[in-house]
């Protein structure tokens, strides 16, 4: 390894160790653990893979934004979405949610989306926002069956 790729790498080790230190002060450190267990767990093939993935889901809701919050493509999108995220760890509601405010509202994540679109950082604070609404009313729903049932008994 050429000395110029063994000080790039230690860089970038420095620069994950300072990101890791700050995630686990603003998250659940348990959570930023087992996101980093699991991905330093892929091959880096897969690594690749998923990174690709990410890129599309965003990059294709850039283009559904005039369909609306609410409409099958971006919800469609957003199962997605959620799906890549359980690559690092299990997102509670509260946690999905919090992504959508995070994208909109820390400014590294605004700047980031608003490079594929400049209207992406709000649309994604309120697609997210309708995306967990309505994964409440369906957790909603299934707990009253269960009470209803319960009841039954």
């Amino acid at each position: 390894m050429k000395k110029k790729d063994r000080k790039t790498k230690k860089q970038g080790k420095i620069q994950e160790k300072k990101l890791v230190k700050e995630l686990s002060q603003e998250w659940d450190s348990s959570l930023v653990k087992e996101s980093r267990q699991n991905w330093t767990s892929y091959s880096e093939s897969k690594q690749a893979e998923i990174l690709a993935e990410c890129e599309a889901i965003f990059a294709e809701l850039a283009e559904f934004q005039d369909k609306g919050v609410d409409s099958p493509e971006v919800k469609e999108l957003l199962v997605r979405w959620h799906q890549f995220l359980q690559h690092f760890y299990e997102p509670s509601l509260e946690v999905l949610r919090g992504l959508g405010f995070v994208y909109a509202d820390d400014q590294r994540f605004r700047e980031k989306f608003a490079s594929i679109d400049p209207h992406l950082p709000d649309f994604l604070k309120a697609a997210i926002n309708s995306y967990v609404d309505e994964l409440e009313n369906i957790w909603l729903q299934e707990q009253y069956e269960v009470l209803e049932h319960t009841n039954e008994l």
